[in-house]
């Protein structure tokens, strides 16, 4: 599947709530990392889906830049640690049946 890639103005067009001065302040943060495609910054779909957040939480909370990205690497990091409970409960899922019961046991369950 080919990656699609937004350009700044399409990313203003299609983010409601986003503007030139939001879209900067994100960048200067760092909670918005663009990437390059031949030779031009562009956004990516999960840039997208992270500016509709941080305006949720810019519009919500009124969170300063050092508190917005706080949140965001926190986000990020559950995002992180869901991936890899996602992946170990798959390999468990893979285990002998004497294997699951042992480990639902230390668990407590």
């Amino acid at each position: 599947m080919t990656p699609v890639f937004y350009s700044e103005q399409e990313v203003l067009a299609t983010v409601g709530r986003l503007d030139q001065a939001r879209l900067t302040r994100f960048l200067r943060t760092e909670v918005i990392t663009p990437a390059e495609a031949h030779g031009q910054t562009v956004y990516r779909q999960v840039d997208i889906a992270r500016m509709e957040l941080l305006c949720d939480l810019c519009d919500d909370f009124e969170l300063n830049d050092e508190a917005l990205a706080l949140v965001m690497q926190l986000i990020d990091q559950l995002h992180g640690t869901r991936g890899d409970l996602v992946a170990l409960m798959r390999a468990l899922g893979e285990e002998p049946e004497e294997v699951k019961i042992r480990v639902q046991g230390r668990l407590g369950r």
